[in-house]
């Protein structure tokens, strides 16, 4: 890292704070005082703790006080705040929502960049030589009808560096010639298991009674890691609190807009907002496209459960109850395929979304007991409100933006939408930079906030009603045809 990677870093944060305020001029003045009040004050609380804690994410005898305050909190305080203010400046309950939404988002932003910034620095600070100790890995590759991923995939996983591992191919009762494919590499060491269809999960657990590592590592059939990445994902189990480390996703196959704007999604979520988390040992998903996770704590926590959309979001919720860390390595890059049509990322989100709010279903417990730690104080909180509230806002946005523009106030309407679009594009930079990705993606910004943010906002709000309505029950999952270009 060279000085100036620093300095671009920080004026690109720099930019990114003040555009930010600028959007809270929308906002009363009152309001905007007490906004970035609660803000300070939640930054404040966090960094307290963990310097407390000896920046410890966990603690063998925790205290209540140092989760007492729950993300929730904040929430409630600002809408309690405009609520009041309704009286006095504002005139419509959905213009206090915007403003709700509006300074819920800024915060957040407030908060999540200067703690990614802090992780990226931390991390490439770090003595990252060889390891001195090479577990045995155990790579699981649950597969169903992926007769045009599987070879790559097992080829990659063959050709990446690491002198103490095993590959295990599941076939679950796959229709196609997914069985052949696999058996083709057997001479290679690699194991092939088949079983009848049973879901991803069974296919997962099919794979642990085989697996004889004491980390193991699941890899998606068209997901691809770069050669380092095995060493990378290991690293972090130095530590004996880590019970999981997610890799770094990469969109592949990046050949049209719909492609593109899911990349530079993805390097926001991982860089920006997973690093925040990362600080605190709480990445929300370890995905199971590429992850790594310790067997011990993977067997204390029951393995993979049934009939989940996201058997992967439930293990690293189950693993973060047990008190166990979650890492996210961002040297450990994985590209896996993204879908290439608008019908195949609604039908892929529709699967991940409803898994989301199952788990929240079936783990709800773990939003008002303070003794999961920051996942109930900050992780969950803010995974919660960024899937409902949010996109209801964003619904409201467009409403209301119809409405200015009828009533002739097109000019502020376009004055809002700069400051948008100017804040997306730094926040997209920053994130290339700190994934050190392809710095061309960030001209895709304007198009990332407006259209394709609004069809995932409907995509979660769709989901959540599904989920809401079937009392959180199993949901099938739906299948995206595999390209293999």
């Amino acid at each position: 890292m060279s000085k100036k990677d620093i300095v671009f870093v920080s004026v690109i944060a720099f930019l990114l704070v003040i555009v930010a305020a600028g959007t809270l001029f929308f906002v009363p003045p009152g309001a905007f005082l007490v906004a970035l009040g609660l803000a300070v004050a939640i930054g404040v609380f966090f960094t307290l703790t963990w310097v407390i804690r000896g920046q410890r994410v966990r603690e063998r005898y925790p205290r209540r006080w140092h989760n007492a305050f729950s993300f929730f909190s904040y929430f409630f305080i600002l809408t309690i705040v405009f609520s009041l203010l309704y009286f006095y400046a504002i005139s419509s309950v959905i213009v206090i929502l915007l403003m709700v939404a509006l300074v819920f988002t800024v915060v957040t932003n407030f908060i999540a960049v200067p703690l990614a910034i802090l992780h990226w620095y931390r991390e490439h600070t770090a003595d990252s030589g060889p390891l001195k100790h090479y577990h045995k890995i155990s790579i699981i590759v649950p597969a169903y009808n992926e007769e045009k991923v599987l070879s790559r995939t097992i080829e990659n996983l063959l050709e990446a560096y690491y002198p103490n591992k095993e590959i295990i191919i599941v076939d679950d009762g796959s229709e196609d010639r997914t069985w052949e494919v696999a058996q083709k590499y057997v001479q290679y060491g690699i194991k092939v298991v088949r079983r009848v269809n049973g879901g991803k999960y069974a296919a997962l657990n099919t794979g642990l009674t085989y697996a004889t590592g004491e980390i193991v590592i699941t890899v998606d059939a068209d997901s691809l890691v770069n050669r380092s990445a095995l060493v990378e994902i290991v690293r972090n189990f130095v530590d004996l609190d880590v019970g999981g480390v997610a890799g770094n996703l990469k969109v592949l196959n990046r050949n049209n807009l719909i492609t593109r704007l899911q990349s530079l999604e993805y390097l926001t979520q991982i860089e920006v907002v997973r690093r925040a988390f990362d600080n605190f040992g709480t990445v929300t998903v370890a995905p199971g496209a590429f992850s790594a996770f310790r067997r011990t704590a993977m067997a204390e926590s029951g393995n993979y459960d049934p009939d989940r959309l996201l058997e992967d979001f439930d293990l690293t919720i189950k693993l973060q109850k047990a008190h166990k860390v979650l890492r996210g390595n961002s040297d450990a890059v994985c590209y896996t395929e993204a879908p290439e049509t608008i019908s195949d990322v609604y039908k892929q989100r529709l699967s991940w979304y409803r898994g989301d709010f199952q788990n929240f279903w079936k783990h709800r417990d773990a939003f008002f007991n303070t003794k999961f730690g920051y996942m109930q104080a900050l992780t969950f909180p803010y995974m919660l409100l960024a899937m409902t509230f949010v996109p209801l806002a964003s619904i409201l946005v467009v409403a209301t933006s119809i409405i200015m523009l009828l009533n002739g106030q097109g000019i502020i309407l376009l004055y809002a939408f700069m400051a948008f679009v100017f804040l997306q594009f730094l926040l997209s930079v920053l994130a290339i930079k700190l994934g050190n990705d392809d710095m061309k993606l960030c001209i895709y910004a304007p198009f990332y906030i407006i259209g394709y943010k609004q069809f995932l906002d409907y995509i979660m709000l769709k989901a959540f009603f599904d989920v809401l309505l079937n009392r959180g029950q199993y949901l099938k999952r739906e299948r995206v045809q595999r390209i293999g270009a």
